[in-house]
């Protein structure tokens, strides 16, 4: 019985998750009603008050969940790159490229860019972005500089300005899509060119 509430409740808040993401993607935060993603989801408002407490809190599993999606691409991008045989470097460039290309969603765009920073606030959704994002860059600092590929220095903080780097390459993209598919690739190569300035002089 206790099994059975528990995979009722994850399964309820699985599908309010989904219904938030699409909706709040679709329509914003502000133009999305609790009555829509009910609807969406096929449960009652109160399994959303039960589950997240409020619209914001549901945005912000949203939110959380849309970034934790794209630290788990980046990762996945890596992994294969080194699997066809590219070096450190080069799958953590193939990392960051994957994660700037899915910033590129409309959808997320408009959760992640749009609607975060106001309804969490800077620093709120700054805290959700470090959450997911920080220990794994951290990881990866480490594990670059281990082998000469980046310089020395207090991880954490290279990671943060890694990181910083990145959410304001995808930032910094155009809101339309055609015009940030365009502008794509010159920030990529912007995006290399700081990472760049942080190796080693004389790294491989």
């Amino acid at each position: 019985m206790v099994d059975g509430r528990k995979a009722n409740a994850e399964s309820t808040q699985v599908a309010l998750r989904a219904a938030g993401r699409q909706l709040f993607g679709q329509l914003g935060y502000e133009a999305t009603s609790l009555g829509a993603i009910c609807a969406q989801a096929g449960v009652t408002t109160g399994a959303l008050y039960h589950h997240f407490g409020d619209k914001k809190g549901l945005f912000a599993a949203v939110a959380e969940e849309l970034d934790a999606g794209l630290v788990r691409l980046a990762s996945r991008a890596r992994t294969q790159a080194l699997e066809r045989g590219a070096n450190a470097w080069g799958g953590f460039l193939a990392a960051m490229d994957v994660f700037l290309q899915a910033g590129l969603n409309p959808e997320g765009r408009r959760i992640g860019l749009t609607d975060a920073p106001a309804v969490l606030g800077t620093q709120g959704w700054l805290e959700i972005r470090e959450r997911q994002g920080l220990g794994a860059m951290v990881q990866t600092v480490v594990a670059l500089q281990a082998q000469g590929l980046l310089q020395a220095g207090d991880p954490g903080l290279r990671a943060r300005l890694i990181l910083g780097l990145l959410y304001g390459a995808v930032e910094a993209l155009a809101h339309d899509p055609q015009a940030a598919d365009a502008a794509l690739p010159d920030a990529r190569q912007l995006l290399h060119a700081m990472l760049e300035g942080m190796r080693p002089s004389k790294s491989p």
